[in-house]
């Protein structure tokens, strides 16, 4: 992927051809404003692209250069070009759907938006009894859940949760996650504290999902026709 930063200048050392893919538009575009950007103004959204790119690459260039130098036996990318040095001409593929976001009209043939890729991780999936059973007792779920993404105030976000499921009336399986949430007080039947399960098993069994907007959260949950509330964090 684009962030990797390191594969274009193993590629050129190994003279071999590189494909980039990723989850995120790293590609400058007239349409929309770079992810890790905050530019409003249509006028400034190509321009973001090269700002952060050359943000990036003012705190990385001389780790770059120093792998090139030692490990690639390449000559330095010079510190005045101002970006990493991946070149244009290296074709990308976006992995989202095009019916979500289109691929812009200034992107030339060596960019593609090629559509979600899927892990088939449902078909092995046995599910504990106890996750079957609560399942199966009532109503389709709302899913709530952050990921990796840290949470700032784990038992306040969890307290906040539980009561719109509360006042909605709504069942809801809380993903713990990385960000410690779901340690709640005292036990809710109508909440259901998970760790890890697929996605792909989950979500047809929710009627909605809640999360940070994450590549993949975001597919499954489409996937699974579930309506989709994000609740972005950082960097999705």
């Amino acid at each position: 992927n684009p962030a990797a930063y390191g594969h274009t200048h193993v590629a050129e050392a190994l003279k071999i051809p590189i494909h980039v893919f990723f989850t995120m538009p790293w590609t400058p575009t007239s349409e929309f404003p770079h992810p890790l950007s905050r530019v409003k103004q249509p006028a400034g959204y190509r321009l973001s692209y090269q700002i952060v790119d050359s943000l990036i690459w003012l705190g990385i260039r001389d780790m770059v250069n120093d792998l090139r130098k030692k490990k690639l036996k390449l000559r330095p990318v010079t510190y005045l070009s101002g970006t990493q040095g991946s070149g244009s001409n290296i074709p990308h593929g976006y992995m989202w759907s095009p019916h979500l976001v289109p691929k812009p009209k200034d992107w030339g043939p060596q960019i593609d938006v090629v559509g979600f890729c899927y892990l088939d991780l449902a078909s092995n999936y046995e599910p504990p009894a106890e996750l079957v059973e609560w399942l199966e007792a009532g109503d389709k779920p709302i899913y709530i859940g952050f990921g990796s993404l840290p949470v700032q105030e784990p038992e306040k976000m969890t307290e906040i949760i539980v009561e719109a499921l509360q006042r909605t009336k709504q069942r809801g399986i809380i993903n713990k996650g990385w960000g410690g949430l779901g340690n709640l007080k005292e036990p809710k039947d109508f909440v259901y504290l998970l760790d890890n399960v697929p996605h792909d098993w989950l979500f047809p069994r929710c009627k909605a999902v809640v999360h940070h907007g994450g590549a993949g959260t975001t597919a499954a949950g489409l996937k699974a026709s579930c309506p989709t509330t994000i609740v972005p964090f950082f960097g999705d």
